[in-house]
């Protein structure tokens, strides 16, 4: 059921998208330098496509700042978890080593039982 709506809203979200690119088909003269002293358009550098192609290239220009912003603030937090990583490691070779030498050690004969206390009295 979950996927039917899945499916369904991206439906909805393609038809929507391209009725928003069929509505801004016009062309567009995008000047690549404003200020130019020429009057004559073959002289100053532009580039003419629809509008619905601007639109979309600055929001994907967008969201590609926007995922590079939040992955360099997350740099702090990827750099601890991989501290985290090689500490441990670090400590799961060791108790390996210890596991290991504890198997290979000569059975340990367990100590004594301590004599009880005599009371004089």
């Amino acid at each position: 059921m979950i996927r039917f709506f899945k499916v369904l809203a991206l439906c909805i979200l393609g038809f929507a998208v391209a009725a928003y690119a069929v509505a801004n088909r016009a062309p567009v003269r995008l000047v690549l330098d404003p200020f130019s002293p020429y009057s004559d358009k073959a002289l100053v550098p532009s580039v003419e496509a629809p509008l619905f192609v601007y639109l979309f290239a600055a929001l994907f220009f967008g969201i590609f700042l926007g995922a590079a912003a939040v992955w360099m603030a997350q740099g702090r937090w990827r750099d601890a978890a991989r501290a985290k990583t090689k500490e441990v490691a670090l400590w799961k070779r060791e108790a390996e080593t210890l596991k290991a030498g504890l198997h290979t050690a000569p059975e340990a004969v367990a100590p004594a039982a301590p004599r009880p206390l005599r009371s004089y009295l």
